[in-house]
């Protein structure tokens, strides 16, 4: 909305918001929306929330979406849950899993008038590559890079493949 504030974007393994509601279909719309209130406006959100606020849990989440399990360990999971332990986590949470609505990537890619890099990983099983790769051919993307043997936190797992595809684009951007 203001391009004089960015001179370029970077993307990792954005969410292609598959919850979307605009994404589901018409039978399925109210179960969702009656989930998400079941989940905002009962002790049932606050229920889930802490069964996932574990560092168990966290671990568990975190080894499906690391292609390299290796990465995670219990500095990064301590690293995630910690912020999860402040008041007003729950309703960030709820906020963030019950949220299908708003715009989506492609509806606002192409109002961006500043370069844009999109690098995803190649094993990512939340995001899939396949999908992710619709985003390359929007006019402001410059370059679609997929990440070989990565999941879906390449900034985290591949910090060596990512940090200089970074480096690069904003040394060509500034």
């Amino acid at each position: 909305m203001e391009p004089q504030t960015c001179k370029g974007i970077v993307l990792l393994d954005i969410s292609l918001r598959m919850l979307h509601i605009s994404k589901q279909p018409w039978y399925g719309k109210p179960f969702i929306r009656s989930f998400q209130n079941l989940l905002r406006n009962t002790v049932a959100g606050k229920l889930f929330f802490n069964s996932v606020a574990t560092p168990e849990s966290v671990k568990n989440i975190l080894s499906q979406c690391y292609h390299d399990t290796s990465a995670v360990t219990d500095e990064l999971v301590q690293c995630i849950l910690q912020p999860g332990l402040d008041p007003g986590a729950v309703d960030v949470f709820l906020d963030f899993i019950c949220y299908s609505g708003g715009p989506l990537p492609e509806d606002l890619l192409p109002m961006v008038k500043c370069p844009v890099l999109v690098a995803w990983g190649e094993k990512d099983p939340w995001e899939p590559v396949e999908l992710g790769r619709a985003y390359g051919s929007f006019d402001a993307v410059e370059d679609f890079v997929v990440l070989p043997n990565v999941g879906h936190c390449p900034q985290d797992e591949a910090p060596q493949l990512v940090n200089p595809l970074v480096e690069s684009f904003v040394k060509l951007h500034s």
